[in-house]
C-alpha cells in the first residue's frame, strides 16, 4: 500500500466518523465532527491529493451551516 493510499483510507475514516457524530449525536457533537473535517483536509491537502478537497469542503459547509442555524 502507497503512502497516498493511507492518507485516502486515513481521510476516509476521519470523514466518516464526522458524518457518524453528527448522524448519532445532538448539536454538541458538531465541534468534534468539525475537527475532524478539518483534520482530514489538512491530511489531504499535505499528501496532495487535491481531488478530496472539494467533497472534504461540502461537509464542512453542512455541518457549519447546521452550527449555525
Amino acid at each position: 500500500m502507497s503512502d497516498t493510499d493511507e492518507v485516502r483510507g486515513r481521510v476516509r475514516r476521519l470523514l466518516l466518523s464526522g458524518d457518524n457524530i453528527l448522524k448519532n449525536r445532538d448539536a454538541s457533537g458538531r465541534e468534534r465532527a468539525l475537527a475532524r473535517y478539518h483534520e482530514a483536509l489538512a491530511l489531504a491537502r499535505e499528501a496532495g491529493i487535491t481531488e478530496l478537497e472539494p467533497i472534504i469542503a461540502v461537509r464542512l459547509a453542512d455541518a457549519e451551516a447546521a452550527d449555525a442555524g
